[in-house]
Parts: C-alpha cells; structure tokens; sequence
C-alpha cells in the first residue's frame, strides 16, 4: 500500500474530463491497444454512471457503468453493465479500483437497479459480490466468452425472475 494521498470519487464531468479519462484509459490498458468503444459513451449518453478517481487534481483512474437489457422469460429488464473499469499504472495496487467499484455499485444500489453484470477477471470481481451468471440462469450475449469471466451481482438482493440473455445496450 502506498503513502500517496487517497483519491477522491466523483463524478465524470462532460466533456471536460474525457481526455484525462482517455489518457488513464490508454496507459491502463496500453497492452491490449486500448478501449475506444467506450469514448462515444462518455460523450454522449446520459443514460451511463461514469465515476472518476482524483488524486492531487489528476484523474487516476475511471469506472464506467452503462445500460443492460435482460431478455428475460416476464419481458425485458433494465439493469447496469459495469463496462470499463481503469487505474492508471502508476496508481494500481492502492484501493482506487476498489473503491471506485464500491461507490459505482452504491449509486446502483440507491436507485433500486436490479442487476449488474461484468465481463473480467474471475479472480477480482467477486469481491464485490459478483457471481458466473451460469449460477443465476443468466447468459451473456456474446457466445465466445468464457463462462468464469461474465459475471453478475444483484445490488438490491432481490433475483426472482431475473433469468434470460443479457445484452450490453449500444455495443
């Protein structure tokens, strides 16, 4: 753990911070060539929970949640896609993921969303309450991923009913 000061969670400003959230988005994920298919969400939808982390004035990491479709056997339901999820290297290992996870998934709990689903590592997000969607009859909709890495959490605790495909809406 570092002794650098904590990082303050916020809001993402638009448009005004997209460009330090590119650059942190960039350096985060520089191996696999970025992620520029989340630029257009943060630009221009309003229907997205876009959080960003801020040490010393400098964004130093970003969370992204956008909109989810559950074609469910009752009909479709809204839910919340945990889409991007970014630490600038520099900053890793300190919490600032974690605690940008936790306030995202708080908002998410506030406003009664029903579900949220994730596609990463098997191995970090189940400390958020994160779960194989296999083991709550929900499917990805995207066949070629691995079953362990689509996940999903229930932020109000309730899951009657909530079985089907979900679908990333826009992507």
């Amino acid at each position: 753990m570092s002794d650098a000061a904590p990082a303050r969670i916020r809001p993402q400003r638009r448009p005004a911070d997209l460009a330090a959230i590119e650059a942190v988005v960039a350096r985060a994920f520089a191996k696999h060539g970025g992620t520029a298919a989340f630029r257009d969400f943060r630009a221009s939808r309003e229907d997205i929970i876009s959080l960003v982390a801020e040490r010393d004035g400098n964004i130093v990491g970003t969370v992204l949640f956008s909109p989810v479709v559950l074609d469910s056997p009752a009909g479709p339901v809204a839910g919340m896609g945990l889409g991007q999820l970014a630490v600038d290297p520099a900053c890793q290992q300190q919490g600032i993921g974690s605690a940008l996870s936790l306030a995202g998934l708080e908002l998410l709990r506030e406003q009664a969303c029903p579900f949220v689903i994730v596609i990463g590592h098997a191995g970090y997000y189940p400390r958020f309450g994160f779960a194989p969607g296999a083991d709550h009859g929900i499917e990805c909709q995207w066949d070629n991923i691995p079953a362990e890495t689509f996940m999903v959490m229930f932020p109000t605790g309730k899951r009657e009913g909530l079985t089907g495909r979900a679908a990333f809406d826009g992507l």
